[in-house]
């Protein structure tokens, strides 16, 4: 299924998403830490695009309606080893 997914900053580290599917639209809050932005680097990938491919990553996994309100990267990153090396590839690390 294709999906948009819109993205607003909200402020350091904290952005709004909001992700179309078909006739559905769900909005989740993305937060991360400077942390979670150094293990993608070198180079520093811009925010906005971080939170595009974090969110289309949990979307293979489920559907939007599935996807919590709160997606806390640090926290992703703790329980699934797969997601920091995978969005280094989708970033083009």
């Amino acid at each position: 299924m294709s999906e948009d997914i819109e993205v607003m900053r909200l402020s350091e580290h904290r952005y709004a998403a909001e992700v179309h599917e078909a006739s559905r639209t769900t909005e989740h809050q993305v937060t991360f830490g400077r942390e979670t932005l150094d293990d993608l680097a070198p180079p520093v990938p811009e925010e906005s695009d971080v939170v595009v491919e974090t969110v289309r990553y949990l979307l293979e996994k489920e559907p939007s309606t599935a996807l919590p309100h709160d997606i806390d990267l640090g926290e992703l990153q703790s329980r699934d080893a797969d997601f920091v090396p995978e969005l280094r590839a989708r970033l083009g690390g």
